[in-house]
C-alpha cells in the first residue's frame, strides 16, 4: 500500500514498500509506464579539514569517515586499489581516493570521491536528508574546493534491477539528441573533457546525420551492440594515444556511459558523467532530480521528445522535464528550483543547437595523459569499480537467494 509522506517543503509525494520486490527478470515488452529508478551518486572533490592538518590521504579519509558516523551516515573508507572494493553493501557510502584528481598534500589537501548507497528516487525526502546530512559535514568540517578535474556522477538503473533493451535505447537516443542542450546546463569545462567525452560525436555516431544516428542506436538488438555505439572511442584519438591502443576501443569517459549495462545484458547501471563537482546540496538535489526526470522521460516518451528532422530545444527538454515530475509527483518547490537553478542558468549556445560544443579536441594536457593511464589500470577508476560493486550487491538483495547468488557469482 503506498505510504504518503509530507515532504519538508510542504509538497506530497508517495512511494510504495513493495516497489523493490519486483524480481521478474524478462525483458518483454510492456506498456510504458513511468518507470521507478534507484541511483548512486559519486563526487569528486578535493577535500582538506578544517582541524587536521592530514598528510596522507588515507588519515583525511578516516576523519571524514568518523565524521560521517558521527552525523548517522553509515560508510567506510577503502584504500586506493580497486581490488578493495569488491565486497561493497549497497546501503553504505564508501570514501576512496580519486586519482582523476590532483592532490596537493603540502595544502593538506587531497581528491577524494565519495560514493553513494543505491537510493530510491521515489522515497524523496529519505534521500534528499541524507545528501544535505552529507554535504553538510564536508562543508562544516572540511573545506571543499571544486577544480577543473572535479566531477559527479549519477548511477542510474530501475528499481526492478536491470534495464530492457528498449529502454536503454530510448535513453541513449534522447542523450545524443539532446546533448547540445545539456550542454549549456553543464560547465564550460565539463563540455570539452576525457572524462566526459561526446556521445554524438564519438567517432561511429559522428560520421552521421542526426537522423541517421539515432536509426543506428534504435537497430541495436544487444546490449553489448548500444554499448559499444555509444561509447566508440577512436585509437587516434587523445585517449586512445594515451592508452596505447592499436584499434578503436570502447571507453567509459563519455557523457553516457553504457559499458556496465552493455557487458551484462542489462543487469548494470547506466552512467551520467557530464556534472561538474557539486558542494551545495541543493544544487546536487536539483541535479539528481532533473537527470533521473530526463531519463524517466526518455523512456516513456522519446518518440515525442526526440524529433530527428528538428533541431533539440532547451525549452521544448525544460517542459518535457516538468511534465515528468509532476507525473512522478516530485514536490513543486523543487521543480522550481530546477527551472530557475538548471535551466534558467543555461548558456546561449554557441553555435548550432544540433552541434552543441561539437567534437572533443585534439590534444590533452601532459597531465591528463598520465590520469587516464594511471584510470584506466585501476579498470576504469575505484569509483567506477565501487558503483559496480553496489550495484551487484543490490541485485543479489533483489533476487531470491538461489538465482541472485548464482548471477553474481557469474558475472563478478
Amino acid at each position: 500500500m503506498p505510504h504518503h509522506v509530507r515532504d519538508r517543503d510542504g509538497d506530497h509525494y508517495h512511494h510504495s514498500h513493495n516497489s523493490h520486490h519486483h524480481r521478474g527478470h524478462s525483458h518483454s515488452p510492456q506498456p510504458r509506464r513511468t518507470p521507478e529508478f534507484r541511483f548512486a551518486i559519486e563526487m569528486g572533490l578535493l577535500v582538506r579539514s578544517r582541524v587536521l592538518d592530514h598528510t596522507t590521504i588515507l588519515s583525511l579519509q578516516k576523519e571524514l569517515s568518523s565524521r560521517l558516523t558521527l552525523a548517522s551516515v553509515r560508510n567506510h573508507h577503502i584504500a586506493g586499489d580497486s581490488s578493495s572494493s569488491n565486497h561493497e553493501d549497497f546501503k553504505n557510502w564508501t570514501i576512496s581516493s580519486s586519482l582523476a584528481i590532483s592532490s596537493k598534500p603540502k595544502e593538506h589537501k587531497f581528491g577524494l570521491r565519495l560514493i553513494s548507497p543505491f537510493m530510491q528516487f521515489s522515497w524523496f525526502s529519505i534521500w534528499k536528508a541524507q545528501l544535505r546530512t552529507v554535504l553538510s559535514v564536508l562543508n562544516t568540517d572540511f573545506e571543499t574546493t571544486i577544480t577543473h578535474q572535479c566531477s559527479t556522477h549519477i548511477h542510474l538503473v530501475p528499481t526492478k534491477g536491470y534495464w530492457r533493451l528498449s529502454h536503454a535505447i530510448s535513453l541513449a537516443q534522447s542523450a545524443v539528441y539532446h546533448e547540445s542542450v545539456i550542454d549549456r546546463l553543464v560547465p564550460l569545462y565539463r563540455r570539452k573533457t576525457i572524462w566526459a567525452k561526446s556521445n554524438r560525436w564519438n567517432k561511429y555516431l559522428g560520421k552521421y546525420p542526426m537522423s541517421d544516428a539515432l536509426e543506428k542506436i534504435a537497430s541495436q538488438t544487444t546490449f553489448e551492440g548500444l554499448a559499444a555505439r555509444m561509447n566508440w572511442c577512436a585509437r587516434d584519438s587523445p585517449t586512445g594515444n594515451s592508452l596505447r591502443k592499436q584499434s578503436d576501443f570502447q571507453h567509459e569517459g563519455f557523457r553516457w556511459n553504457f559499458l556496465a549495462a552493455g557487458a551484462t545484458q542489462g543487469y548494470g547501471a547506466i552512467e551520467f558523467r557530464q556534472m561538474g563537482g557539486i558542494t551545495e546540496g541543493e544544487d546536487l538535489i536539483s541535479w539528481i532530480t532533473m537527470v533521473v526526470l530526463f531519463a524517466q522521460v526518455s523512456v516513456t516518451k522519446g518518440e515525442e521528445i526526440v524529433r530527428p528532422f528538428k533541431v533539440p530545444s532547451l525549452d521544448r527538454l525544460a517542459e518535457a522535464v516538468y511534465g515528468q515530475a509532476e507525473r512522478s509527483k516530485v514536490p513543486k518547490g523543487r521543480v522550481g528550483l530546477i527551472r530557475e537553478g538548471i535551466f534558467g542558468m543555461a548558456d546561449l549556445p554557441n553555435s548550432t543547437e544540433e552541434e552543441g560544443a561539437g567534437p572533443d579536441p585534439k590534444v590533452i594536457t601532459i597531465d591528463e595523459d598520465q590520469r587516464l593511464r594511471w584510470v584506466d589500470k585501476e579498470g576504469g577508476g575505484v569509483g567506477n569499480t565501487v558503483a559496480r560493486a553496489k550495484y551487484w550487491s543490490l541485485l543479489e538483495d533483489l533476487s531470491p537467494p538461489e538465482d541472485g547468488q548464482i548471477f553474481v557469482e557469474k558475472h563478478w
